[in-house]
């Protein structure tokens, strides 16, 4: 794929928290593209049905954004999206998907360090176990249109090279499964506890309101 074409939409997706926003700003300013905040956008066009108060989020209007996404795409020739919601894009319109990876483990410092509450970390943390953002690219857009890259203890000039290798069809996928990879490993049986407690954490917190 030549990075110079007239017309490159790129979907930069991921987990929150794996470095999308810092890799889809360099990208655009690499690529002469316009740099696209997804959830800035939906929040300016309100397209989203409700809040979630505890998890600090909207919750995204797939049907009303898709037919806006489906619109102002067609306005914009060279793009890059940043976003974790991968569903509100027309396919035909995409040319391409980069899923950044981290480690679930820091992945889950990261969120924390941004002190965001504890149960939306874990939540996140176990949705890059489970390759959740990479699964739901494959389904919208085929395996033809995704690539992953893994930014694990990586610069953000070397995930830069990375992805616009991939971009540009001379580097293949990372294919990562992080319950493969973690397999027998102390951080894995760690992130299963998690996963496991998240509730008592919530159940936890709300006891403790009953004790002012």
């Amino acid at each position: 794929m030549s990075l110079k074409s007239e017309r490159l939409r790129l979907l930069i997706a991921g987990t929150p928290c794996t470095g999308k926003t810092t890799i889809a700003k360099r990208l655009a300013e690499v690529l002469e593209a316009t740099y696209i905040d997804v959830a800035k956008l939906i929040e300016e066009e309100e397209l989203y049905s409700s809040i979630d108060v505890e998890r600090r989020s909207l919750i995204v209007d797939v049907e009303r954004a898709k037919k806006f996404f489906a619109h102002y795409l067609r306005e914009e020739k060279r793009v890059v999206l940043d976003t974790h919601v991968v569903e509100i894009f027309p396919r035909r319109l995409i040319t391409k998907v980069v899923v950044l990876r981290l480690h679930p483990v820091l992945l889950l410092k990261r969120c924390l360090d941004r002190g965001w509450p504890l149960e939306k970390s874990i939540e996140n943390a176990l949705a890059e176990l489970l390759n959740t953002c990479l699964v739901d690219a494959i389904n919208v857009y085929g395996e033809g249109k995704v690539w992953d890259v893994d930014c694990t203890c990586c610069s953000v000039e070397e995930v830069l090279r990375r992805v616009l290798a991939a971009v540009s069809g001379s580097r293949g996928r990372d294919s990562i499964d992080w319950l493969e990879r973690l397999e027998g490993r102390p951080e894995l049986e760690l992130l299963l506890k998690l996963e496991e407690a998240r509730y008592l954490v919530k159940d936890l917190l709300k006891l403790l309101g009953y004790c002012r």
